[in-house]
């Protein structure tokens, strides 16, 4: 199976473009998530982020940088909007992953992950401190 990465960026031009919300893969046409679908995904993982903060597995840091900076969305379908999405943050340190699987479109999806793993240490930087958002 061939993985579709979908930046925000190119999802807006391709949705504000009019194209049809079908994606191809393996030769086969699937009904591609929305673009609020996909919003739902991101907001659920900045929640749940709220909670990884609160029990001490991202650092404040790592949160309000999740919360100021948009993720890589990934989806590989196996079904129409169904299959797997990745939503991941790249911060300078580590890497915040959440993964959802099966059913895309569900209010809660049954089958989520969440993982982190460390930035190699000559690609790593500093996570500055945003003063502009109060209490985040």
């Amino acid at each position: 199976m061939k993985t579709i990465v979908l930046t925000l960026p190119l999802l807006s031009m391709l949705l504000f473009s009019g194209c049809a919300t079908r994606v191809v893969q393996d030769g086969i046409s699937y009904e591609a998530l929305s673009k609020k679908e996909i919003a739902h995904l991101v907001l659920i993982s900045r929640a749940s982020l709220k909670n990884s903060l609160q029990k001490k597995l991202i650092s404040r840091a790592e949160y309000r940088f999740a919360l100021r900076n948009e993720p890589s969305v990934r989806i590989q379908y196996r079904g129409d909007r169904f299959g797997t999405a990745s939503i991941l943050w790249r911060t300078p340190v580590r890497v915040l992953e959440f993964r959802y699987d099966e059913d895309l479109t569900d209010e809660i999806i049954r089958k989520c992950s969440f993982s982190t793993y460390s930035v190699p240490k000559h690609e790593r930087g500093e996570i500055k401190p945003d003063k502009s958002i109060k209490g985040r």
